[in-house]
């Protein structure tokens, strides 16, 4: 038990929050050590996943096997995290800051709003874990994953039958999130729907609420109690959205170890507010290569994030184009979209 702890901890929590230490997301130039975590956590996940998304597409394509896109990712990433500590190691003078920040922190007064908030999103992550929800979607993203590793094959069988697929399911190839959920269940040596149901969920909830309350310390212009509030709030919309299966507090609450679900809650808010950074600031290199990763990331966990995606940012780069009367962002975005565009031209070819 305490090794299979340690095992999640690492995959799910440990490296990431690592490779999110890369120079490249620039994370080390925050202040604030709180603050400077959860966007080393946010963009370590981003980048994994749209690593994984660049390794498995070639290999799925290709006809490899399961066992190769393991290896390359696992010993990928690896490289990744170790890059990123001794990025932080090296790092000396925001190490030092953040350990005045640790202590300003401790003297801090946090409002009552944020912590009724966290209270409220430790009983979201407590009802996973102890609690049960099936969802006929199952059906497919579990089975692929339970299949690829019984199979050692990517898409090579179908989910529903069984039977050896004699093609590539365009609807869903180009999204290979349930590969990596055959991935995760892999390293932690647990079942597939273990892992889905109840490991996958706290994580994800996680660096869900991480950017819900970036998104609010950028509106409430980093005023605690207002962003306290805002969360409070918007975690207890979330907790009473069930009314329909389509909500995005049903996604989040219900069933976010489905990579739609995923794509909402996580993955296009964190564009949003990376897309909203990127304009505002006009800050150059590792914003919009962050932003470029986290595009890369919406294809990964979901279909649909392969046009919803770029429709977005195309449209906040239009406001803000207008708004500011500066026409420069809008060939950055465009090339952040370039993998959005390439999945969508591939799946019209092969459908």
């Amino acid at each position: 038990m305490a090794i299979k702890g340690f095992e999640i901890l690492l995959w799910f929590l440990i490296i990431p929050l690592a490779a999110g230490n890369l120079p490249v997301f620039e994370t080390g130039k925050e202040k604030d050590w709180f603050v400077r975590m959860a966007d080393a956590l946010i963009c370590g996940y981003v980048l994994l996943f749209a690593v994984f998304e660049l390794l498995a597409l070639p290999l799925i394509f290709t006809r490899q096997s399961f066992a190769v896109l393991k290896y390359s990712y696992e010993i990928l990433v690896c490289v990744l995290a170790l890059a990123g500590v001794i990025f932080a190691w090296k790092n000396k003078k925001n190490r030092a800051d953040g350990a005045e920040r640790k202590k300003s922190l401790s003297r801090k007064k946090i409002p009552a709003a944020m912590w009724l908030a966290f209270l409220l999103v430790a009983i979201q992550m407590g009802a996973y874990v102890f609690g049960m929800a099936t969802d006929l979607d199952d059906a497919f993203y579990v089975a692929t994953a339970t299949t690829t590793l019984e199979t050692n094959g990517m898409f090579t069988y179908d989910a529903y039958t069984g039977m050896l697929a004699s093609y590539l399911p365009a609807r869903y190839v180009f999204a290979p999130f349930p590969i990596l959920l055959a991935f995760y269940s892999d390293m932690v040596h647990m079942h597939a729907a273990v892992v889905a149901h109840t490991v996958e969920p706290v994580f994800f909830l996680l660096i869900s609420y991480l950017v819900y309350w970036k998104i609010g310390r950028k509106l409430f212009d980093k005023d605690d109690r207002k962003v306290g509030l805002f969360l409070l709030f918007l975690v207890l919309i979330q907790m009473f959205s069930y009314y329909s299966v389509y909500t995005q507090g049903t996604f989040l609450s219900i069933r976010i170890w489905q990579g739609k679900a995923l794509l909402a809650s996580f993955v296009l808010p964190a564009i949003f507010l990376q897309a909203k950074e990127c304009m505002e600031t006009n800050r150059m290199c590792g914003a919009w290569v962050t932003l470029f990763l986290m595009m890369t990331s919406a294809c990964l966990v979901s279909g649909m994030g392969i046009m919803l995606a770029p429709i977005m940012l195309g449209l906040m780069t239009l406001l803000y184009a207008v708004k500011d009367r500066n026409w420069g962002n809008i060939k950055r975005a465009v090339i952040c979209c370039l993998p959005n565009v390439i999945c969508a031209a591939a799946y019209v070819i092969i459908r």
